[in-house]
């Protein structure tokens, strides 16, 4: 009887700890969502202590912005002093890893003067890499936005996307930037992207709102005449293999004119069900260098 009655009580406290280690689990798990939430926070430091406060805050040690040139982040950062703006942003976009240590970020931005009351705000959108570190704290990562003026893009609700595990196979992270550089080149850069891209895909340009979606962006790239070449300048995946980020130069050869050099920002994400996987493209910013002063 004692030997039953012990095990009846073993059992018992082995189904109540996996209950409890379960829910633990499950209430510590990290989400797509709680990274909007995260950016949330980084927006409301810039606006309550200032945007170069902000950035030194949430950027990583081995963080990356463009200025326009890449340069370490918070070193950058560090130099300068708080410019006389307030500078707010949310997601509207987040995608996170399935091990739940890298993420993507993405949705509009609004400058607005200090000095200046009457004078109209700015309106952008920004382009963000998070990751975890060894303290569990999420940090920018890489950094970059772009501006369009004085029109702000609608308001849509925010997109959140979790990565899950799977044993659906797929070609290798890296080759799909390498595939979608080949196919750019041999095919044009409308056939690359309608290969790449999902319902989700955003596209960002300097000067214009964002290209959401596959329609959208399939109509954006048929405007595109000319020559692309792609070249990575840093890249890294997620411990679960599904996310990769790239931050890379271009070169723009158009039909006519002269060639244009910039940076771009990629984020691809492995997704499938059934156990077919395929690598999409979640997101892109692109950006031109600045004309050589004469």
């Amino acid at each position: 009887m004692r030997n039953t009655a012990d095990r009846a009580v073993c059992s018992f406290a082995l189904a109540l700890t996996l209950v409890i280690s379960t829910s633990a689990t499950r209430a510590a798990e990290f989400t797509a969502k709680d990274l909007a939430a995260e950016e949330g926070k980084f927006a409301a430091y810039s606006v309550k202590n200032g945007m170069r406060d902000a950035f030194v805050e949430y950027f990583a040690d081995n963080s990356v912005i463009l200025r326009p040139d890449p340069v370490e982040g918070r070193p950058y950062m560090r130099a300068r002093t708080n410019p006389p703006i307030v500078l707010d942003w949310k997601s509207q976009i987040t995608v996170l890893s399935a091990s739940r240590d890298i993420g993507m970020s993405t949705g509009p931005s609004i400058v607005t003067s200090k000095t200046d009351p009457a004078e109209p705000p700015s309106y952008g959108q920004f382009f963000s890499i998070w990751q975890k570190q060894q303290s569990g704290e999420w940090r920018v990562l890489i950094d970059h936005g772009i501006s369009h003026g004085d029109s702000p893009a609608p308001d849509t609700p925010l997109y959140a996307l979790d990565l899950v595990p799977g044993p659906g196979t797929a070609i290798p992270g890296d080759d799909a930037e390498t595939r979608f550089a080949k196919r750019t080149q041999e095919a044009g850069a409308g056939k690359a992207y309608a290969e790449a891209i999902g319902d989700h895909t955003r596209l960002l340009r300097d000067e214009t709102k964002p290209f959401d979606g596959a329609a959208a962006i399939q109509a954006y790239v048929r405007t595109i005449n000319g020559k692309w070449s792609w070249e990575t300048l840093k890249k890294g995946a997620s411990q679960a293999g599904d996310f990769i980020y790239v931050l890379g130069s271009y070169i723009w050869q158009p039909a006519t004119g002269a060639a244009q050099k910039g940076y771009y920002m990629r984020v691809w994400v492995r997704e499938g069900k059934g156990g077919v996987a395929r690598w999409t493209l979640a997101g892109e910013i692109l950006t031109p260098r600045p004309p050589p002063k004469t």
